[in-house]
């Protein structure tokens, strides 16, 4: 089981990754700056934070499946 959920998080974070990068891909191919000041601040800015808030909250919770003690809080 530890190593499903440790693959699925790992999916997730380079998911996460590959959305992050199309994200940026895109503000860049903007036609004016005005246009690119508007993507950035209204849409890759918080898609930005939450996909990276996401790979941390991933990586910990993986952390702490292989931690010491796991099975314990697992069955709680």
């Amino acid at each position: 089981m530890n190593f499903f959920l440790s693959f699925l998080g790992l999916f997730w974070c380079v998911g996460s990754i590959v959305v992050l990068a199309t994200l940026l891909t895109w503000h860049e191919r903007a036609a004016t700056p005005p246009e690119r000041s508007r993507r950035l601040l209204a849409v890759v800015l918080p898609a930005a934070a939450l996909l990276l808030g996401s790979v941390l909250w991933a990586l910990l919770h993986v952390m702490l499946l292989w931690g010491p003690g796991a099975a314990a809080v697992a069955v709680r």
